[in-house]
């Protein structure tokens, strides 16, 4: 279990997230929705370690989560320049006994001989997933992982998550467009007003698009029909 308990979080002292109690369950797979701003991004960061919270707990599995847990696959990342894919890649240890990384370059159509900064955005994406699939982490974080990638990339990075869940990882997905979690997750959960609003179960996600978007798109719809 993933256990939040009273988290909150401040941005020169304004709320991000706030009093956020909820529980995970683990060996799944998490959906987290939500509006543009409504800190899904924060709550990841949080999570992974990389910001220090104004108060309270998480706990993965009655534990204090550590970075070494955790595979953290960013929306937006950095590279440095004057380096190859394979170098990038040689810097994170091979824990995953599995990994494969000449298998995984070809079924994503990477070469790794080339400097990144040469890579498409959605290039440097694939290259960033195969990092972290290199290493053999308990909790895996897709910040928005379909952006930039094609058809055959996002087919293959969902049958990956799907493997990843078979080998009892726990798994969080954030994603602006929430129809390709509909086959992949087992929760869906919505982010709202600085803290988790509602959690679907399977059987519910044809009320989640409306009761996530509903009120966006009328509002949309209706200025669209006076502007267009």
């Amino acid at each position: 279990m993933l256990l939040i308990k009273d988290l909150s979080f401040s941005y020169n002292e304004e709320p991000v997230l706030k009093d956020m109690n909820i529980s995970f369950e683990t060996n799944r797979i998490h959906g987290i929705v939500g509006l543009n701003g409504s800190g899904k991004t924060t709550f990841f960061n949080v999570l992974a370690g990389f910001l220090a919270l104004d108060n309270g707990t998480i706990l993965f599995n009655n534990a204090e989560v550590l970075k070494k847990d955790i595979a953290y696959i960013d929306a937006e990342s950095f590279f440095y320049p004057k380096l190859t894919a394979a170098e990038f890649l040689s810097v994170f240890p091979k824990t995953n006994s599995n990994f494969n990384e000449t298998e995984l370059a070809h079924i994503f159509n990477l070469p790794l001989d080339e400097f990144i900064e040469n890579y498409s955005t959605g290039m440097k994406k694939k290259l960033l997933i195969i990092s972290q699939l290199k290493q053999d982490k308990q909790l895996f974080i897709f910040d928005e992982p379909f952006n930039g990638l094609d058809i055959e990339s996002n087919k293959s990075l969902q049958y990956i998550i799907e493997l990843l869940n078979k080998k009892g990882k726990t798994i969080f997905i954030a994603s602006h467009i929430i129809e390709p979690l509909f086959g992949l997750c087992h929760q869906i959960h919505h982010l709202k007003n600085k803290n988790f609003a509602k959690s679907y179960l399977p059987n519910e996600y044809e009320l989640l698009n409306n009761e996530v978007f509903g009120e966006f798109d009328e509002h949309l719809k209706n200025t669209l029909s006076k502007s267009l």
